[in-house]
């Protein structure tokens, strides 16, 4: 076919087209390409004009894509862009990249001719995967924050449940001669339950309900305190070995959440090894250097200490390892896992401004890597806490808590302390008493989660009513309320959910120390 004699205008239209334009014969071999073209594909159109068209098709297509030209040819439509499957081109440096065509049989004297329209579309559709990845992001965020909502509500029942729990064993403890064998049986339950508060406490830090309470610690010593509890639950057909270095750097962290890490690694890997294997849980010390600092931006240069938690399970195919740490996404059948363990790790890992890492191929088992900022700070001895129950002096004190129970339990741990206690389970009550006796009592000790009037409302109705009184709010979520509107509110000291006699006791003192002061 000759090009002499056509139309200028038009030549010049396709030539400035800002679509490629590109027209092959019967035969395949390309005719026609405009400046397009050369730019999208990267060759000149010498080195075009006379080739097959199969040289911009990529080599995974390009054995079909003769039959489907010969197809077309033999019964040509016009097929508009959009329309079909999807489509790519090959450049001249070997990448491929999206396009969208659009065809139209164009009948000459000289035959039967195709004229192409390319479009790259390659910058739309990583603009649609970035949606993709936004809207998955919103919802797996919906989901988490619906979790959250439901850990939220499930924590205050069973913290009531456990603050019963306490309370009566405390009570018991009490009760039974220090030389009785209950005290043992009692001893273990009220360790029990505070497993249970602590429990409860990762649960609301991972749904963003209650702050982790961070502290400098060794994450060696953690690391050995957590095998000693997975040597007594891990299946016997697992073997594991502990390298915890002591010279490995401390870290602020909060304990209960990095135990959380570790025993839901270690979950994880005792699933993938439930043939028996090698769990290998290391503490060590880690620098991260300029470059790999640059390639990870959550990591700072410096100091860390890094918990590796490693098994000889069947491994993670790419795939499953891409989507390690989605939440919700789960490999376990249905009833043995919620997705969420991994997902829980990366969390609580990310709120210590470290970085989790995993190395796993099919059939080679899992390495989990976590990095944590080092601190120079000295771990925090608890046995250095004080374990004195402080008593009272016959202050007179209102307690106030909607569950009957509870309300038995502060009356009588208050009581054999040696204050003086009206305990009600009706907050507008507690405040009627007040309002119409503003002068009997010296501290108020009430709940956040009650009818009628939350223990925050009722603590700022109590500060109109009488200014000054010292208030102690008992609640399982006191990361929820700010400082400054629990002081507005009057109240000096918040109580965790399910307390101690010795917590409430110190709580109580505390509080009227400051009055005093």
């Amino acid at each position: 076919m000759s090009f002499e004699h056509s139309d200028v205008q038009l030549r010049a239209a396709i030539e400035a087209s800002p679509t490629g334009v590109l027209m092959i014969g019967a035969d395949g071999r390309i005719v026609l390409v405009n400046r397009e073209v050369e730019r999208m594909f990267g060759y000149p159109r010498e080195m075009l004009l006379g080739q097959t068209i199969e040289m911009l098709v990529p080599e995974r297509f390009r054995d079909l894509h003769p039959s489907h030209r010969s197809a077309y040819f033999a019964q040509p439509v016009q097929r508009s862009m959009g329309v079909g499957r999807d489509l790519f081109g090959l450049r001249a440096d070997g990448t491929e990249f999206s396009v969208e065509i659009g065809l139209n049989p164009v009948d000459t004297d000289d035959g039967l001719f195709v004229l192409g329209s390319i479009v790259d579309i390659s910058a739309r559709k990583a603009a649609e995967r970035e949606r993709r990845k936004l809207e998955e992001q919103l919802r797996q965020a919906q989901k988490m924050e619906a979790v959250g909502t439901l850990a939220g509500g499930i924590a205050h029942d069973f913290n009531n449940v456990l603050a019963a729990i306490v309370g009566f064993g405390e009570l018991a403890q009490a009760a039974v001669a220090s030389d009785s064998p209950a005290q043992r049986d009692l001893a273990q339950l009220l360790k029990s339950a505070d497993r249970g508060r602590q429990l409860v406490a990762r649960i609301l830090s991972v749904s963003r309900r209650q702050e982790a309470r961070r502290a400098p610690v060794s994450l060696a010593t953690i690391v050995r305190e957590a095998a000693e509890l997975l040597r007594a639950t891990l299946p016997s057909s697992i073997e594991m070995r502990v390298i915890a270095d002591a010279s490995a750097p401390n870290i602020l962290a909060d304990v209960s959440s990095v135990h959380q890490i570790l025993m839901n690694l270690a979950n994880n890997a005792a699933h993938a090894m439930q043939d028996g294997g090698v769990l290998t849980l290391v503490a060590e010390s880690f620098y991260v250097r300029d470059s790999y600092a640059r390639s990870h931006p959550e990591l700072r240069e410096g100091l860390h200490a890094r918990l590796v938690v490693q098994d000889t399970g069947h491994g993670m195919p790419e795939a499953v390892r891409a989507r390690a740490f989605e939440p919700f996404f789960t490999t376990k059948p249905v009833g043995e896992g919620t997705g969420l363990g991994l997902a829980m790790v990366h969390a609580i890992v990310g709120d210590h401004e470290g970085l989790v890492e995993i190395e796993s191929e099919l059939g080679r088992g899992a390495s989990i890597r976590c990095l944590f900022p080092a601190i120079d700070a000295t771990p925090r001895d608890v046995k250095d806490v004080a374990t004195e129950v402080l008593q009272g002096a016959g202050e007179r004190l209102l307690y106030v808590d909607d569950e009957p129970t509870l309300s038995e339990i502060g009356n009588r741990r208050l009581t054999g302390l040696g204050y003086r206690v009206t305990a009600v389970t009706d907050s507008s009550l507690a405040l009627e008493l007040l309002r119409a006796r503003p002068g009997e009592f010296d501290v108020v000790v009430t709940d956040y989660y009650m009818p009628k009037l939350t223990g925050l409302q009722l603590a700022r109705e109590i500060s109109r009513a009488r200014p000054g009184i010292p208030i102690v709010l008992m609640t399982g979520f006191a990361g929820e309320i700010s400082h400054e509107t629990l002081a507005e509110a009057g109240i000096l000291y918040t109580l965790s959910k399910p307390a101690t006699l010795q917590q409430v006791a110190r709580a109580v003192r505390d509080a009227l120390g400051a009055r005093s002061g």
